[in-house]
C-alpha cells in the first residue's frame, strides 16, 4: 500500500516549472509505469482535484493544491511563528530588502514565506521555488547545520564514484560550511543574483534539531551589514522562542490512545 501511495505521489512530483502539464502516456514513460497503471493514478488524483484535465488529455495541477497551500500558510508552525517577526524585521531593516524563510526540500532548499520591504526586485529566491543546496546564504546556513550523514546523502555535494553515503563531502565546501556553523550566520555576495547580498541564520526547534533558515536579501552596496546581522539574529531568537512555547502546549482533550 505504501509503495502504491509513493508512486501516486510521484506523479505529482512530475508537475514542475520545467514541465507544468502532462499526459498519462508521458507520465507513464517518465515513471516507467504501464499506461494502465498511470491511468489509475491520474484518475485518483483527478478525483481529489489535485490535478485537472484542461485540454485533449493534458493535465495540470488542480485547485486542491491551492487549498493545501492556504492551510500551510495558516497552520504551519514554522511559518506562523515566523510571520510576525519577519514583518517586524522588514520594518526595522527598511530600504529595499526581502526577508525569507526557507526549509530543506528533498535535495534542494525551498522558500516557504517572504516579507518584502521597498522595491528590491530581481530576487531569484521566491516562495515555492526550489533552489540549489550549495549556493546562496539561505541554503548554505541550512547545509552548515545538518548532520554529516544527511549531508553525505545529498547529491552534488560529494566527490568520487562510490555511493553517496560513502563519498566525502567536497573539502572546500566543508571548510566554508564549518566557518558558517561556528560564526552562526552566512553571508554571500552576488552568489545567486548579481548585485545582491544574502545574509542568513539557522532556526532550530526546541530539541535543537534544524527547522530551516531565516534570511535577508538586499543590495550588495548597503553598508550596515553588522546591524543587519544583529537584527536577523534577534528575529531568529524570537521565532525559536515561539516555536519552543508552542511545542510545550498540549491540548487538554488530546491523549495518545483512545
Amino acid at each position: 500500500m505504501a509503495a502504491t501511495a509513493d508512486r501516486v505521489l510521484g506523479v505529482l512530483d512530475l508537475f514542475s516549472g520545467d514541465q507544468a502539464e502532462w499526459t498519462v502516456e508521458e507520465a507513464a514513460d517518465a515513471l516507467q509505469l504501464p499506461v494502465s497503471t498511470a491511468y489509475r493514478y491520474f484518475r485518483s488524483l483527478s478525483k481529489s482535484e489535485l490535478i485537472v484535465a484542461y485540454a485533449a488529455g493534458r493535465y495540470v495541477l488542480g485547485p486542491a493544491i491551492i487549498q493545501l497551500d492556504r492551510q500551510l500558510r495558516l497552520n504551519d508552525p514554522f511559518i506562523t511563528a515566523a510571520q510576525p517577526e519577519m514583518a517586524r524585521l522588514a520594518a526595522v531593516i527598511g530600504g529595499n530588502a526581502v526577508v525569507m524563510l526557507a526549509r530543506l526540500y528533498h535535495d534542494k532548499v525551498i522558500c516557504v514565506h517572504q516579507e518584502e520591504v521597498g522595491t528590491l526586485g530581481g530576487v531569484s529566491y521566491q516562495r515555492g521555488r526550489p533552489m540549489p543546496l550549495d549556493r546562496g546564504a539561505a541554503s548554505k546556513v541550512i547545509l552548515a547545520n545538518i548532520n554529516a550523514k544527511m549531508m553525505r546523502g545529498l547529491p552534488g555535494l560529494t566527490q568520487g564514484q562510490a555511493s553517496s553515503d560513502q563519498r566525502p563531502v567536497d573539502p572546500d565546501l566543508r571548510a566554508r560550511l564549518r566557518q558558517i556553523r561556528q560564526q552562526g550566520f552566512a553571508v554571500t555576495e552576488g552568489e545567486i543574483d548579481e548585485g545582491k547580498r544574502g545574509i542568513a541564520v539557522p532556526v532550530f526547534r526546541a530539541d535543537q534539531s534544524l527547522e530551516g533558515s531565516l534570511s535577508l536579501v538586499m543590495e550588495q552596496s548597503r553598508p550596515d551589514q553588522a546591524a543587519t546581522i544583529e537584527a536577523l539574529i534577534n528575529a531568529r531568537k524570537a521565532i525559536e522562542a515561539t516555536i519552543a512555547i508552542r511545542a510545550t502546549i498540549i491540548p487538554a482533550d488530546t491523549c495518545e490512545y483512545e
